[in-house]
């Protein structure tokens, strides 16, 4: 009987990898459109205005970011609509402000991101061999909602049967909430489960510091982690590290 049942990926650096100039490329559909919607509605404001609000939303997600809290991406949209303008979200109708939500959530689906190489077929071999699947995100300004549609374009959304974002849990990698309400979702106990992914910290570290078996990606890894059970160098080498480790 193996002594891994579970096994949690980490998305970004793992799984998928944002493109050359891509976060340029939607920061800018972001900003542009939310200039468009705003004199739709007779609120114009000059497009240096909106990006340096968007620009000022960025340092204000990174505070929160920093100590391993996150929040919805509505109150992204009011702090950079306030930032553009005090009172502006309260001159707003619900429907206005949903539209700027939709226009912030949604732009990254014009420049996706791109799945690595193996990603595809090693979790569908690790759901074939019997392991239970989940994942565990952090977000950036784009919501687990959309992360979601991306990853169901890619044909990898059906072998998971949790995923779980820090936008819709508040609270981000390496806290030990993230791996935990994964977990209870999956009923499975830490030392009963393996985490995949490439952050020496924020996915290696953090696994194993619950009590979790942990499995270092180095394609896209910044650096190796000497907590890691065991390194692969891709993709391709994760099934065998997993079974191993029964």
């Amino acid at each position: 009987m193996r002594k891994v049942i579970a096994v949690t990926f980490d998305l970004w650096d793992t799984l998928i990898k944002e493109v050359p100039g891509g976060s340029e490329r939607v920061g800018s559909l972001r900003i542009h459109g939310i200039a468009d919607l705003l004199e739709r509605i007779g609120r114009p404001h000059d497009i240096d205005e909106i990006e340096e609000a968007y620009m000022k939303t960025g340092t204000f997600l990174e505070l929160a970011w920093d100590k391993a809290r996150d929040m919805p991406v509505r109150d992204h949209v009011l702090f950079m609509l306030s930032c553009v303008e005090c009172r502006l979200p309260g001159k707003m109708t619900n429907e206005d402000i949903s539209e700027v939500e939709r226009i912030y959530a949604e732009s990254i689906l014009e420049h996706p991101p791109e799945l690595l190489p193996g990603a595809k077929d090693v979790l569908k071999a690790v759901r074939e061999k019997g392991y239970k699947l989940g994942l565990i995100s952090n977000t950036g300004k784009t919501p687990g909602s959309t992360l979601r549609t991306l990853m169901g374009r890619m044909g990898i959304l059906e072998h998971f049967q949790v995923t779980t974002f820090s936008n819709e849990i508040m609270v981000r990698k390496p806290a030990e909430a993230a791996f935990k309400v994964t977990l209870e979702q999956l009923k499975t106990l830490p030392k009963a489960a393996a985490h995949v992914g490439d952050d020496p910290e924020k996915d290696i570290a953090a696994a194993k510091k619950l009590g979790m078996h942990a499995v270092q990606v180095m394609s896209h890894a910044t650096a190796p982690a000497s907590e890691a059970d065991l390194r692969v160098d891709s993709l391709d080498g994760v099934l065998e590290a997993l079974d191993s480790l029964g």
